[in-house]
């Protein structure tokens, strides 16, 4: 209950309560009248009042005090009390209210053209035609209330009447300010064609949706005053507070979603109770005899009324919710959809456009994308929508890390996501940021296998470049050497040529040793822990003391693995030599379930040490540690030097 008095409590919920229990009092009136022209003045004139009080709601909501809003709704309530006051005629106040309350509402609409979209004037120039404008509706509405004074059911039950010469000075009265009015709604029509050339952006569109509508309108008034055409008057006016309402819910003007749910659920809910209760009432008349029958008609109509009115509420506001949030109400199948999306796409490279169309789509957002944090900041990876200058940013974390940010556009400027939309939304993010991870991870490692062929290829190319040019000529050369010493015949020329030969043996067996090496290092055969003990006594010189230690049992290592952990500290142990100015340097190898490697040195650390000891030997060193499914992480350690620190899965797949 508080939500409702609180609703209720706003211009746009009283309003709609006040057209309410007017057009449920208007149908009765009609139904209790024995008037058979009552029915034609309210069903023309009742779309005046709920188009205009729609109109004027939707911009109270979202701005309240709003010229535009205020304007448009004192319209639509005169129009409705007209409405009202006609469909009980045998009252002769209220038929009188009723054949002059029906004008003020197109003097009103005028007004809102002038003043729309901003609330206000074009200009200071314009003020004089307000000024006119407004003293026109006033004669035009004075002369409307003389003539009704004069003959109150004139046209309405009376035909042709004769008016007295009161009747006809107010008729006068009335024609002239119509004529003015409708002079003053050229202008101001004019005024938005003028608008409309200069104006920019969303204010250009919006004007746009009005020129047609307004000049409609315009010519309606005409053809009804001029030439008494029945429905023009009535009907064209609609169109200014339906192209008004297309323009404020298409560019999202004043922040109205809340203003559209309640005055949509409302409008719905008042045409259902006016035909509900027209169908009831006539098919219980048909049951109920007697004197009493129309009034007991309607009593159990109301009644019937009152007992379903809320569980038809209801369904109707789940429906109106429905189109506007989309499946907010539901969140778990919205996460259900995305989890389904994430199964059934195939390629991972449409699973963030697909997630950003369906989160959009399913919420009913203007705008969703997803950025991923990288080495340069963010970057728009997958968007769906126009983007606006009203944003909301949900952290996208995997692990503890922030991978990005899901970006949501506001369903218009003042409108704010509620509590349960918030936590709709991180719950979003979290598999968006699930799903980016994944991602990543396939183009990480697709670009690994790159790098791998593309590695695999240039070593290629090397050892057939060294081949062909270094062991390949060597050995030709020996061979024609060989054949020309057939030829000798003293035994000096042919030791001097053997010694040629065995030069040129040593170089190609040297060369042959070096493409060895370079493919797994000699020193590896004699096992892991050899070889690097071997690796830190070459480097243990008289300035840098190098100390071996290792655990567990060093035997039956993958090759990958061996030959990983010994390019890793060869290289580290490399640094050390040549930056980190250390005296003393400790390695240690430890075998668990992982192999873990630790080269550290009392040096002057990363920072001050040359280049930061940056460069292609410490990318290296994390390269095959990570080729491995491994991590190298070297920093700086206090009070001084630096450690490297390696950790490798000994179950590798090679």
């Amino acid at each position: 209950m508080p939500r409702t008095r609180g609703w209720l409590g706003t211009p746009s919920g009283a309003i709609a309560a006040a057209t309410f229990v007017i057009a449920v009092l208007s149908v009765i009136g009609q139904i209790t009248s024995d008037n058979p022209y009552a029915l034609d003045f309210i069903g023309l004139n009742a779309a005046i009042a709920v188009a205009f009080t729609a109109a004027g709601m939707l911009v109270l909501t979202g701005a309240p005090r709003h010229p535009v809003g205020l304007l448009m709704t004192a319209g639509g309530l005169s129009a409705a009390i007209s409405v009202l006051a006609g469909s009980w005629t045998g009252s002769v106040i209220l038929v009188w209210l009723s054949k002059w309350l029906w004008w003020p509402p197109f003097g009103l609409v005028l007004f809102a053209l002038l003043f729309f979209p901003d609330g206000r004037l074009p200009s200071r120039r314009w003020r004089p035609v307000a000024w006119a404008l407004g003293a026109a509706v006033l004669i035009s509405t004075v002369g409307l209330a003389g003539v009704a004074a004069d003959r109150p059911y004139a046209f309405l039950i009376e035909f042709n009447p004769e008016y007295t010469t009161l009747g006809r000075a107010s008729l006068l009265v009335a024609l002239i300010g119509v004529a003015v009015t409708l002079t003053l709604g050229l202008a101001i029509v004019g005024s938005l064609w003028a608008r409309w050339r200069v104006a920019e952006g969303d204010t250009r569109r919006q004007l746009a949706c009005l020129i047609p509508a307004a000049i409609l309108m315009v010519i309606g008034i005409g053809l009804d005053s001029g030439l008494g055409f029945p429905l023009g008057f009535p009907l064209i006016a609609v169109a200014v507070p339906i192209a008004m309402a297309v323009a404020i819910l298409r560019y999202r003007l004043y922040g109205l979603d809340r203003a559209v749910n309640r005055t949509t659920v409302w409008l719905v809910m008042t045409l259902l109770v006016v035909v509900t209760f027209v169908a009831l009432v006539t098919a219980l008349r048909m049951v109920l005899v007697g004197d009493t029958g129309s009034t007991n008609a309607s009593l159990v109509a109301t009644g019937l009324i009152a007992v379903g009115f809320e569980p038809v509420r209801r369904r109707v506001q789940q429906s109106v919710d429905q189109l506007l949030y989309g499946d907010r109400a539901n969140p778990y199948k919205v996460i259900a959809a995305l989890l389904d999306l994430l199964r059934h796409t195939a390629e991972y490279g449409d699973v963030l456009p697909r997630l950003t169309s369906a989160v959009a789509e399913s919420l009913r957002l203007p705008y969703v994308a997803v950025a991923l944090s990288d080495t340069d900041g963010t970057r728009i990876v997958a968007e769906h929508g126009e983007r606006g200058d009203h944003l909301e940013t949900f952290a996208m974390q995997t692990h503890g890390t922030e991978v990005g940010r899901l970006l949501i556009g506001r369903r218009s400027p003042g409108a704010r996501f509620t509590v349960r939309e918030r936590r709709l939304l991180a719950d979003v993010a979290l598999n968006a940021a699930m799903a980016a991870e994944a991602t990543r991870l396939i183009q990480d490692l697709r670009q690994s296998r790159e790098r791998l062929v593309m590695a695999r290829e240039e070593e290629r190319r090397r050892l057939r470049r060294d081949l062909h040019d270094g062991v390949g000529p060597a050995l030709t050369g020996i061979a024609m050497q060989v054949r020309a010493a057939r030829k000798l015949s003293g035994p000096s020329k042919v030791g001097d040529l053997l010694d040629g030969l065995t030069g040129d043996l040593q170089i190609c067996t040297a060369e042959v040793r070096s493409l060895v090496t370079a493919l797994r290092p000699p020193s590896l055969d004699r096992g892991l822990g050899e070889a690097l003990r071997s690796e830190c006594q070459r480097f243990d010189t008289d300035g840098l003391e190098v100390t071996f230690e290792s655990d567990g049992d060093l035997t039956g290592l993958p090759a990958a693995v061996e030959v990983a952990a010994y390019r890793i500290v060869s290289e580290s142990l490399n640094n050390v030599a040549r930056h980190a100015r250390a005296s003393h340097c400790r390695v240690s190898i430890t075998r668990t379930r992982t192999l873990d490697l630790e080269v550290i040195d009392d040096g002057i650390g990363l920072a001050s040490s040359d280049n930061g000891r940056a460069g292609v030997g410490l990318q290296s060193m994390r390269e095959r540690a990570e080729e491995l499914g491994g991590e190298c992480v070297i920093a700086s350690t206090v009070p001084h030097g630096a450690a490297v620190r390696v950790h490798l899965p000994i179950a590798v797949s090679v």
